[in-house]
């Protein structure tokens, strides 16, 4: 909390992790001057100080494969009725596969429930950074064979606990995007 009160909202296209308030519907059409942010991290390209060429670039399917494929950790978002849960998890992508392994427990159960999700992974390098976004549905491979294959996989979790389910997601839809960041 800062001395002054607590910290204005973020903006929705303000993905910088700085806290800086909504803009103002003028900002995205060139009505105000960024004297009060010289350095803001501009994904929507549209304001009158932006850099020439596009900030964000949307990622092919095999793009955003390769950074799935290089991947070990994301944020798995399952729902329980209303309620959405985002989780941490250890990944590892296999052909149109994405495998992971769980302890018994809420996430497993949701995946029951209902197993519409969407998984998430990023990563900054220098001045890029990368986001994939995954929705498809998740099912708990039961078949030995199967269990044996994805531990070959190299799949481990971070932690040193029981993870005896293994789950694999079937993407529906994948999307991907690399953002120039900007100073």
């Amino acid at each position: 909390c800062s001395p002054h009160g607590p910290l204005p909202a973020r903006g929705a296209d303000d993905v910088s992790g700085h806290p800086h308030p909504p803009r103002p519907p003028a900002w995205n059409h060139g009505g105000m001057s960024n004297d009060a942010h010289p350095h803001p991290m501009n994904i929507s390209g549209e304001h009158e100080d932006a850099p020439q060429g596009s900030p964000v670039t949307e990622l092919s399917e095999e793009q955003s494969w390769e950074l799935l494929r290089q991947a070990r950790f994301a944020r798995l978002a399952t729902r329980d009725g209303d309620e959405i849960d985002i989780t941490p998890l250890n990944i590892v992508a296999d052909g149109e596969k994405i495998y992971f392994r769980s302890a018994k427990g809420t996430k497993v159960l949701h995946l029951q429930l209902n197993p519409n999700v969407a998984l998430e992974i990023d990563r900054t390098a220098g001045s890029e950074a990368h986001s994939v976004v995954v929705r498809g549905t998740a099912a708990m491979i039961t078949d030995a064979d199967e269990i044996k294959r994805v531990e070959g996989l190299g799949l481990r979790p971070w932690l040193n606990t029981e993870k005896i389910e293994f789950v694999e997601i079937t993407p529906t839809r994948i999307t991907g995007r690399a953002f120039r960041l900007g100073h």
